[in-house]
Order: structure tokens, then C-alpha cells, then sequence
């Protein structure tokens, strides 16, 4: 790594990044951080680490709410969403034998609740 002077700079920014998603920061420290990175990503003068930088400066919210804790310290996420989506999906592909939605609206939000029937 000491010979390429570059790649000393992206491996020393990932370890940053490393490091940092492991600290407990809150969105407004999170948006520092990664206005700061992608900076030092421009300011690397190499063509591909410019390009990530103004990628990380173009989707510096997206990328600091992926960082930032909540106050209780926890990640916030949209797991719970991608889940019921997941749940929605494999009750509509076992549905096709209903011909009133009514009746499979029932059943999706029973198994939604209460899990599948065994």
C-alpha cells in the first residue's frame, strides 16, 4: 500500500468508514461525516475516487441516514416493511384461487397477525 500513494488514500478512508459506523451518531453528525469523506475522496485527485466522492456528496442524506443511530441507538430501517412486502407477496402468489378480495383480504391480514396457519 505504501507504494501507490491512491490506494493508501481509499484504504485509509474505508477504514474511516469503518470505524465511524460503529460509533452511536445522530443524523446531523452523520451528514458531517460524509460531507467530509466525500471531500477527501475529490480532493484525492484520482479519477475513480473523484467520482465516488461526488457520488457520496450527491446521495450524502440517503447515505447518512444509513449511518446515524436513533436516540435508543438502534439503526432505523425499513426491515418490518420489506418483510409484510415479503409476506404480501407469497400470500398473492398462493392466491389465485380467490375470486372475492374481500376473502383474501381477511386471510392476508390473518397471517399478517397471527402468523401462518401450520
Amino acid at each position: 500500500m505504501k507504494l501507490d500513494g491512491e490506494f493508501l488514500t481509499a484504504y485509509n478512508i474505508l477504514q474511516d468508514l469503518y470505524r465511524y459506523n460503529q460509533k452511536k451518531v445522530n443524523f446531523k453528525e452523520a451528514l458531517e461525516f460524509v460531507e467530509f469523506i466525500s471531500m477527501r475522496l475529490i480532493d484525492s485527485g484520482n479519477d475513480i475516487l473523484v467520482s465516488v466522492g461526488t457520488t457520496y456528496r450527491k446521495w450524502k442524506v440517503g447515505i447518512a441516514n444509513g449511518i446515524a443511530k436513533s436516540q435508543n441507538h438502534t439503526k432505523l430501517t425499513n426491515a418490518v416493511a420489506e418483510s409484510l412486502n415479503n409476506q404480501l407477496k407469497a400470500i398473492i402468489k398462493s392466491a389465485y384461487g380467490y375470486h372475492n378480495f374481500e376473502r383474501f383480504r381477511n386471510r392476508a391480514l390473518l397471517i399478517i397477525t397471527y402468523g401462518k396457519p401450520r
